[in-house]
């Protein structure tokens, strides 16, 4: 927690309580003298009568400023005003104040022994742009005390501090709730879970909708201390002491949030702890609430080895993952069952190529990019049966654009697996064909398909294979294996499948 004295509004004097009502704060203080609310003196203290005033909130900062004091309407002069509560965001207020009948004797308010009048709780309504102010129902101040009002969020229910009979001893918290009628129902004790033969006083209902109070009937820090409960009415949780820094060795009290979410609670406490401006001080506090660690994301490739042309599982095939450019970043062998697994980063494209001696390797493309939870992915690898002199294979996605004869990247990594096959079987010799489909010129296509198999080999060649274990051959459109020949009308894909490179074994 951080916790900050909100120095703008606090003095040598009290000031305590505050209420945040339609984004303005209210707060409870003694008048300074100068002003005519200010002007008597309480006679036990000597000292300036407690207010209602307001003060400016930095929504952002959480920074209270520019204080001003309430005028005549809610602060009467001659005796204490305040803490403010509403049920409604303002358009009613329920106000402590003290009875203005007969004196009594020395009695418990906010912690601190005052010769005072009882306390009782007054509802402020607006009639003819005035407020105007009428007794709570059940307050009887030549009996017990009544103040410090708060409500539920729905408004629906009253909780405030009194010492009215039949309460476990000092001030307890009780709750009223609304009739049909809109009139208060008879008080009912909020039971022994939180109050005690000690003292509780202010309540409030947190946004989080817990209860939040002080006490100095349970073991704490010393004098009052901030304590929360959840439930409602006269059911409750075991009590849960804030701790420090929110409670100190002195009285602390009136803690109320102002924003509760996922992240953060931000609030008021009032507080006479040391080191302050002066008697009860307002304090804001910032708790940023621990978050917890994201969810790893964790991705299983699975995979499974299989003889192409019987479909068996293979065991024992080496399995070799790539990532980006042909990084090696994984290698195992498939299991008895053929099957094989790796772990992968998500956000990243991979190959898997399976080999073993005496079959054909295969691969095959995957990746993690739009992943964002744990997931499985799967591939299927198909080995076919060593190679043996005159067995030909097609080199599956390699591609050459339209008319061009250049090797473009994607049809590079197909060929470096030609360059895999030709270092684990460095006896073969190759005769690599390259085959176009039916349309333009004869014998252009002719040129051009020798073209792209010269250039087929001499990648192969670059990759360190020897050129006496290569043959190019162009076989232009002669060896089409659809019918699309000249002059049918045929598909994209239909032409696509003519225009191919193939590897036919020579010699082994």
């Amino acid at each position: 927690h951080l916790v900050r004295n909100e120095q703008a509004v606090n003095t040598d004097k009290s000031e305590f309580a505050v209420s945040v009502i339609d984004g303005t704060a209210y707060y409870t203080g003694e008048a300074d003298a100068g002003n005519k609310l200010g002007a008597s003196v309480y006679g036990w203290t000597g000292r300036p009568y407690l207010k209602v005033h307001q003060s400016s909130l930095d929504q952002d900062l959480h920074i209270l400023g520019s204080p001003d004091i309430l005028g005549a309407e809610l602060n009467s002069p001659d005796f204490h005003v305040g803490p403010v509560a509403t049920p409604d965001n303002g358009r009613t207020l329920y106000i402590t104040r003290t009875y203005i009948g007969k004196e009594l004797g020395a009695e418990m308010e906010k912690g601190r022994k005052y010769r005072t009048h009882r306390l009782e709780l007054y509802k402020y309504v607006q009639q003819d742009g005035k407020w105007v102010g009428t007794p709570f129902e059940h307050n009887d101040p030549d009996r017990y005390s009544v103040g410090h009002a708060a409500f539920s969020a729905d408004g629906q229910i009253l909780y405030f501090a009194s010492d009215r009979p039949g309460g476990l001893g000092g001030t307890d918290i009780w709750y009223s709730e609304r009739n049909a009628n809109g009139a208060w129902s008879t008080p009912i004790n909020a039971g022994a879970q939180i109050n005690t033969p000690g003292n509780e006083l202010f309540p409030a209902i947190g946004a989080d909708h817990n209860l939040y109070y002080s006490t100095d009937g349970l073991a704490g820090m010393g004098g009052l201390d901030v304590f929360f409960a959840s439930g409602s009415k006269g059911s409750w949780t075991t009590p849960v002491n804030l701790g420090y820094p929110l409670n100190s060795s002195r009285d602390d009290f009136s803690f109320v949030t102002t924003i509760d979410d996922d992240l953060q609670q931000i609030g008021f406490l009032s507080s006479n702890r040391t080191g302050g401006m002066g008697e009860d001080d307002i304090y804001s506090f910032v708790f940023e609430k621990p978050q917890p660690e994201p969810e790893p994301i964790i991705v299983v490739l699975q995979g499974v080895v299989t003889n192409k042309n019987t479909a068996e599982r293979i065991s024992d095939a080496t399995i070799v993952l790539y990532e980006g450019e042909r990084a090696i970043v994984g290698r195992e062998s498939s299991r008895g069952n053929g099957e094989f697994e790796f772990l992968l980063e998500p956000g990243k494209r991979y190959q898997v190529h399976g080999s073993k001696e005496k079959f054909q390797p295969d691969s095959a493309s995957t990746h993690s990019l739009d992943i964002v939870a744990s997931d499985t992915l799967r591939v299927a690898l198909a080995l076919e049966p060593e190679y043996s002199i005159g067995k030909t294979f097609v080199l599956e996605n390699l591609y050459y654009d339209f008319d061009r004869h250049n090797i473009r990247p994607d049809a590079a990594l197909v060929l470096d697996e030609l360059v895999q096959i030709m270092n684990e079987n460095p006896t073969m010799k190759i005769e690599l064909s390259s085959h176009t489909d039916s349309r333009g010129n004869d014998a252009y296509n002719m040129a051009l398909s020798q073209r792209r198999a010269n250039a087929a080999v001499e990648y192969l060649i670059s990759k360190g294979i020897a050129r006496d274990r290569l043959e190019a051959a162009g076989y232009g459109e002669t060896r089409l294996i659809n019918e699309c020949a000249n002059g049918v009308q045929c598909t994209d894909e239909q032409h696509q499948a003519n225009r191919r490179t193939e590897v036919k074994v020579l010699d082994i």
